[in-house]
């Protein structure tokens, strides 16, 4: 095995010559520099290659909607899974929401408490517990969980101001923000699983090699 050990090596207090430099630290510093240039080369060419495909995937949808002469609608999701004739190649764009849970809570369970007070023993005990399971926070975050939440406003009840507490919970809902997710499938014959195609580098196996 050859070292280089010509030449100059970057460090903190400014070059120093690579001659007056240990082999075990050359070594090290020469693999991580390799490999970080690396990654960030491959960062930069997904960074580019995900910016050619949501550019595919939104011309799919104008020519999709230029199709039928209709016109994108602002509220529209894009949402979209589309496969091969030979039902071996799929893709699947996906748009999720990031929810938080606003100060109308507090009016929700106000109401909520009212509701279940008049009602009495006329509601069954599960839809009881759910209905009051709902308004706790979470042990580990401290917050409400917006799930639990939603499962709320499935519930129907006989009172004249279940309609205003759904509409408080509906109200303490909140978007804060959306993210859309380009994924791939394949198989190589249509009566096989779907296989994922991973993208995410650390969830990559390679032969031979242990991750």
């Amino acid at each position: 095995m050859e070292i280089n050990r010509e030449g100059m090596v970057k460090t903190c207090g400014g070059d120093w010559p690579r001659a007056k430099v240990s082999d075990t630290v050359l070594l090290a510093n020469d693999l991580a520099i390799e490999l970080v240039q690396d990654a960030k080369a491959l960062h930069d060419l997904m960074v580019e290659q995900k910016g050619r495909m949501y550019a595919k995937a939104e011309q799919y949808e104008h020519n999709l909607l230029a199709l039928y002469r209709a016109k994108k609608r602002s509220n529209s999701r894009g949402q979209f899974s589309v496969s091969s004739m030979d039902d071996c190649f799929r893709v699947d764009l996906s748009v999720a929401d990031f929810r938080r849970v606003t100060s109308d809570l507090i009016a929700a369970q106000a109401l909520m408490s009212e509701v279940l007070d008049d009602l009495m023993d006329g509601v069954n005990p599960d839809i009881r517990l759910l209905l009051e399971a709902a308004f706790v926070p979470d042990e580990k975050t401290g917050r409400v969980n917006v799930d639990r939440l939603q499962q709320v406003r499935k519930v129907k009840l006989s009172h004249p101001r279940w309609p205003d507490v759904l509409d408080a919970v509906a109200n303490s809902i909140e978007v804060t923000s959306s993210k859309s997710y380009l994924r791939f499938y394949w198989r190589k014959h249509h009566k096989n699983d779907w296989e994922p195609i991973v993208l995410q580098f650390s969830k990559i196996t390679v032969p031979g090699v242990v991750v």
